[in-house]
């Protein structure tokens, strides 16, 4: 029997609230014996009062992991939606999954509910605070710093505040409200607070971020946390812990809203009755900066030697985002690219991990190909091709449908698995995805991401490039190319019949040059048409290359002239050839079927390289011989 599947689409899956979240997603898929497919990109959604726009491409290139959903593999879709970078990406799932009868619950997106949805709520964990200051240390002077005005979740909180205040018939003061715009302005705010007529007993912040700016502002002043005053924050991120003091703060119940999407799928999929929407309350953490747990050096000492450590951890990441960036200089290979994500695997701490390319980017770069550029945007090929292996032994370039997903069976084992999936784009074009195995949710979100947008810029600007030369090489066979024939034009010979010259002036021997001309091309052209006198020519020229060594430059000079530069060739060797030409053109005629006959005179001249300036002079000489071979052969037409 197949094993259920649950897919969850996320944004910044590898940050401290998404990580929660899908752990929680992921424990009770593992009790219930259920498999997990995260589908993450890496960006978040801009944040309301944000002046940046992220461009289209962007946009575009991030949610197209979207489209690596197999419909048919999923019995329940998980979004948590206020991480999402765009609503029209829910609604794109939302109606796929509906044509396919799956059911889709949204995960703390109050402002686009679904059918399902499990909302973390606000409304009584900042209650829980304020409750706690008020009754448990009896304070009244209570200041508040919010995000942005208009954000959902500050005015909630302020609500929250404010319904505390009244409830205990404390007057709300304005003065005793700011907003920290989630953290720029914190310390700036905390400042304010402090200078004023009135200073705080508490200061309540609607964020750990903003709270831990606070902190760092009164602590560098000469306030003591939490004798001269008392700060909180908001969301119980794992900083709270690690600070000192520690932080009091109110924890979101992102595992157990985890927990609740997947028994509301194993409900819908059992024929059990479902609610619209459940809402998971909050809890209170107090801690030291509120005074209810005490302080001790050895906690001061454990956060200072766990800091190192992160800090150690972050130098050496960015030591290989540097050597990776340097060695990507040095890439001549696709493969190459790829060769330090061993150390990434290792360094993210990840079970197994794939990085699967797109066949139309991974595919022989050695012609152009317009469907190969790197342009346009595309979307997921139908097929992939592995290009590296961590943990696994599936080889380099084995191809494998998308619909798949990875190159292996991970779906089918004896337990359940957790795999996640995040893109690779480059400006306007979709290049693949990764493909990883966690081994423990606790992701570090800016290095993850960093990782993957180096690795995407340098696989994009490889591919590119690879592009480019294919380009340039294509307008330089333009230039030096006779678009018919497909032979060098005049401007070939002057570069490569001069590099055959230089050869052989510096070897000091002969350089050989064979003139050709078409017999009888232009009664061919007045009879037949100019098709016929195009077939002639290209015949010809197919006859010529074919008969000549590999190292011989051949030129179409003018309408129904040929000319090649040989290395050095005896007089029996040029029969040789002469003769390999009018055999080929023989056989062609004999098995042609066509009207007339294509036929040509070969002239050849010999001269030591030294005794010449120029390729030109021999070719002179060679076109008075063959021009004698003309001549004879109306000579012997006329008898």
């Amino acid at each position: 029997m197949r094993r259920k599947c649950i897919a969850v689409c996320v944004t910044g899956y590898n940050w401290e609230y998404e990580t929660r979240v899908v752990k929680g997603i992921s424990e009770k898929c593992a009790e219930l014996d259920i498999n997990t497919l995260i589908f993450a990109t890496l960006i978040k959604r801009t944040p309301l009062n944000f002046d940046r726009r992220l461009p289209e491409s962007i946009i575009r290139g991030e949610s197209e992991i979207f489209n690596l959903i197999n419909y048919d593999l999923i019995d329940g879709i998980i979004i948590l939606g206020d991480s999402i970078i765009s609503e029209n990406i829910i609604d794109d799932i939302t109606e796929k999954a509906a044509q396919k009868n799956i059911p889709v619950v949204n995960v703390n997106d109050p402002k686009h509910k679904l059918y399902r949805n499990v909302i973390l709520s606000d409304k009584t964990a900042m209650e829980f605070v304020m409750r706690h200051l008020i009754d448990v240390h009896h304070l009244t002077k209570i200041n508040f710093i919010g995000g942005f005005p208009g954000n959902l979740q500050t005015e909630e909180r302020l609500a929250a505040y404010k319904k505390v205040l009244s409830e205990h018939n404390i007057p709300i003061e304005e003065s005793r409200i700011a907003y920290g715009e989630f953290w720029t302005k914190a310390a700036k705010c905390t400042e304010e607070f402090m200078t004023s007529d009135n200073k705080p007993e508490a200061i309540v912040c609607a964020s750990d971020t903003m709270a831990i700016f606070a902190m760092d502002y009164l602590q560098n002043n000469g306030y003591k946390i939490p004798e001269d005053v008392i700060v909180t924050g908001f969301d119980g991120i794992e900083d709270c812990e690690h600070y000192s003091p520690t932080l009091t703060s109110v924890r979101r119940g992102f595992v157990s809203a985890g927990k609740k999407a997947v028994e509301i799928i194993a409900d819908i999929c059992n024929g059990k009755h479902t609610d619209e929407t459940y809402e998971i309350d909050s809890e209170l953490i107090p801690m030291q900066s509120c005074g209810c747990v005490p302080k001790n050096e050895k906690h001061i000492f454990d956060y200072s030697g766990e800091k190192y450590g992160i800090e150690n951890s972050d130098l050496e990441f960015r030591s290989y985002i540097h050597d990776m960036n340097t060695d990507f200089a040095a890439v001549t290979k696709p493969e190459e690219l790829f060769y330090a994500a061993k150390q990434s695997a290792e360094y993210f701490k990840l079970k197994k991990l794939f990085i699967c390319l797109c066949s139309n980017i991974e595919r022989d770069t050695n012609k152009l190909d317009k469907d190969n550029l790197i342009s346009d945007f595309k979307g997921i090929s139908d097929t992939m091709v592995n290009m590296f292996s961590f943990g696994s032994d599936v080889p380099i370039e084995y191809k494998f449908p998308a619909s798949e997903l990875v190159p292996e069976d991970i779906l089918s084992g004896d337990k359940p698995v957790v795999f996640a999936f995040s893109p690779l784009y480059f400006k306007d074009t979709f290049l693949g995805y990764l493909a990883y195995e966690p081994s423990c949710f606790k992701g570090r979100g800016e290095n993850f991401a960093t990782w993957i947008m180096t690795l995407s810029n340098n696989t994009g600007s490889f591919y590119m490039n690879k592009k480019l030369e294919l380009v340039v090489e294509q307008l330089e066979n333009l230039y030096v190319r006779d678009p018919l024939t497909g032979l060098y034009n005049r401007h070939g010979m002057a570069r490569y019949g001069k590099e055959l010259l230089d050869k052989a002036k510096k070897a000091d021997s002969c350089l050989t040059v064979v003139c050709s001309d078409i017999d009888n091309l232009k009664p061919i052209n007045d009879l037949y048409g100019h098709e016929a006198g195009d077939n002639a020519i290209m015949q010809t020229a197919k006859a010529i290359s074919s008969a000549m060594p590999a190292s011989a430059v051949c030129v179409r000079t003018g309408g129904d002239e040929f000319c090649t530069v040989l290395d050095c060739c005896s007089d029996d060797e040029i029969k040789c050839i002469i003769e390999k030409i009018d055999k080929i053109l023989d056989d062609y005629n004999n098995t042609s079927s066509l009207p007339y006959k294509i036929g040509c005179s070969c002239g050849s001249y010999s001269m030591k390289a030294r005794e010449t300036e120029s390729v030109e002079k021999i070719a002179a000489f060679a076109d008075e011989e063959m021009y004698k071979v003309k001549t004879r052969k109306k000579a012997m037409r006329k008898m």
